[in-house]
């Protein structure tokens, strides 16, 4: 869909930051002093206190006097996309066909800036997975939904991203380095699907493959996640791969 274009002057800057801070909390940084609010929202103490007051008296955030933390409420903003979004609903019964089929956990991640969220998770799943949490933020450079979205950046657009974002080891088996990481995108780029073993979590691989609307353009990516005891990666693709592309031809007109 293509985005209105938004002048500087119709933005509302209280709102801005105050969205930004409500995003500093993370499993990282489940409570904030006045200090560390400010310093990773880029606010000054004085307004970061009173963003958070704000937060408080809205019941979005609670607070000791010292420390604030985001209540339960704060789901509410999250729930409103559940609730209202027309993508997670069309998607589901696809998803859910997939699993049945599959008998495995499938998902579908959309992009959101430098990560992945699954916006939709079959109600099937026999795994236990960091991957899969509900409302869980994935990086993409270790993770097949991610890797699907990388692959269809520009060179430029590229260089940015593993400029800008560290490459951390999260298994022994990520791929970290620049050429490593290039040469896999290739390889995505080539054969259309992306396949990541264990990258993100030892024991679990993950088989992911683009989903576009019908003039071609990147809209979500559909994965099944296993566990590499159940099959290795080639036998996973063997098996898995018809279900993903039916799914993905199914798909296409759903996405327009």
């Amino acid at each position: 869909m293509k985005q209105p274009t938004i002048h500087e002057r119709d933005l509302i800057a209280g709102l801005q930051k105050g969205l930004a801070l409500m995003q500093v909390f993370s499993e990282d940084h489940p409570r904030l002093t006045v200090p560390m609010a400010a310093r990773l929202s880029g606010l000054s103490q004085s307004a970061a206190r009173r963003f958070l007051l704000t937060l408080v008296h809205e019941r979005f955030v609670e607070t000791d006097g010292r420390e604030y933390w985001l209540t339960a409420k704060a789901l509410r903003i999250g729930q409103a996309y559940v609730d209202s979004a027309q993508l997670p609903r069309m998607l589901r019964p696809i998803v859910e066909q997939v699993a049945r089929s599959t008998q495995e956990h499938v998902s579908v991640g959309v992009r959101d800036d430098d990560d992945i969220i699954h916006v939709v998770r079959s109600r099937y799943s026999h795994i236990s997975s960091l991957s899969i949490r509900p409302g869980s933020r994935l990086p993409l450079y270790c993770t097949a939904s991610g890797r699907i979205w990388l692959a269809q950046l520009q060179p430029a657009e590229l260089c940015s991203y593993l400029q800008r974002v560290e490459q951390r080891p999260l298994t022994p088996y990520t791929k970290v380095t620049v050429a490593a990481l290039e040469e896999e995108l290739g390889r995505v780029r080539e054969q259309g699907f992306c396949i990541v073993d264990q990258e993100f979590e030892v024991g679990m691989a993950v088989l992911s493959v683009p989903l576009r609307d019908r003039k071609g353009v990147l809209k979500a990516a559909l994965s099944i996640t296993t566990q590499v005891a159940r099959l290795n990666s080639q036998a996973m693709q063997q098996r898995y791969l018809p279900a993903l592309y039916e799914a993905q031809a199914l798909l296409r007109p759903v996405l327009d």
